[in-house]
């Protein structure tokens, strides 16, 4: 061996040295302090969302009181203000309900008959058979405040006739069922 190193050349021996401390010096790299510098990155980059975390409650907070207002509003679609009444208060809920409409309408109210409907699958149907007169701009005005009043309630069936024959905006007399959706508890 001592033979080889004579016959070397001392700059090709330096260079052989120096590219196997190189090549050492990558392989430990690679394979020792790169992982762990990566698992580092990674756990501050935790470290760094977990501590904005803590110190962002109030985002929190206000995104849950966003979500609860989101839902309430969409009950109060569903089932307008009705939703937590008990059956008993839901008939005269809604008869009054139907008489301020009209009367913000100019809709004439003449009879409200409530009634009780078939069971459809979890939900027991609420009907009243209303009976108005009214022109057909305050009749249509008068349906969509029912419905934004009121939540979600179906016209079940309708009748109109109108009260005049020759008149251009004749005087309707309106017979029509409304249906009311509550969900049965089992």
């Amino acid at each position: 061996m001592d033979a080889l190193f004579e016959k070397t050349d001392p700059r090709t021996l330096a260079i052989g040295l120096v590219t196997i401390v190189l090549l050492a010096s990558m392989i430990q790299v690679t394979y020792l302090l790169w992982p762990e510098f990566k698992r580092y990155q990674a756990l501050v980059a935790s470290q760094e969302l977990l501590s904005g975390a803590v110190n962002d409650d109030e985002g929190v907070l206000q995104a849950l009181e966003r979500a609860r207002g989101e839902v309430k509003s969409l009950e109060r679609a569903l089932h307008g203000d009705m939703a937590g009444l008990p059956a008993q208060q839901m008939e005269s809920y809604i008869i009054g309900r139907l008489q301020k409409v009209s009367w913000q309408t100019n809709v004439d109210l003449i009879s409200v008959k409530p009634g009780r409907g078939e069971q459809v699958q979890n939900f027991q149907e609420s009907l009243f058979d209303i009976q108005i007169h009214a022109r057909y701009r305050d009749f249509h005005h008068w349906l969509q405040m029912i419905g934004r009043e009121l939540g979600f309630i179906v016209v079940k069936k309708f009748r109109i006739h109108p009260r005049e024959q020759d008149a251009e905006d004749p005087m309707l007399d309106i017979k029509l069922t409304m249906v009311s959706y509550r969900l049965v508890k089992p």
